[in-house]
């Protein structure tokens, strides 16, 4: 699912997960990967339904206790519905591998060790920034890793 192509403000995050699961109905042991806010998407769906593995990588997961009045990059609306307190209250019945850049410079890792902690997920931290620009043709093999 390509979200990036239209602006926040059209952003619907109820349309995003109908779209995931419209494209996940047929598949019996499905793996999700998602970065940034397709890594919120990705967690918030296998909420839910069944998914088997979920990769995330700098997921947008973000705390009960964070004042989202402090930031601006994004519409207020699609914010709180991004603040999915289920994320860190209810455990995810998946496998989920999260991977996480030190020099993130638009999920804070706190989110991530957080929402790692609460569901007992394996995570690595990688010297890279928030699209993992170094790491980004590593990616395939790492993956392909993980799923054996």
């Amino acid at each position: 699912m390509k979200y990036r192509d239209c602006e926040p403000e059209e952003l619907v995050i109820a349309d995003c997960l109908a779209e995931i699961k419209k494209e996940m109905s047929d598949d019996k042991n499905p793996v999700l990967i998602g970065s940034s806010l397709g890594g919120f998407l990705a967690a918030k769906y296998a909420l839910n339904y069944h998914v088997s593995t979920l990769i995330l990588l700098n997921p947008a997961v973000m705390p009960p206790d964070v004042d989202i009045t402090q930031i601006k990059d994004m519409p207020q609306c699609i914010l709180a519905d991004m603040q999915e307190e289920r994320l860190f209250s209810e455990r995810i019945n998946s496998k989920i591998v999260i991977f996480v850049g030190t020099n993130d410079e638009v999920v804070p890792n706190r989110w991530s060790i957080e929402f790692a902690k609460t569901q007992e997920a394996e995570i690595h931290f990688l010297h890279d920034d928030h699209r993992f620009s170094s790491y980004l043709n590593n990616f395939p093999e790492i993956i392909s890793d993980i799923l054996e």
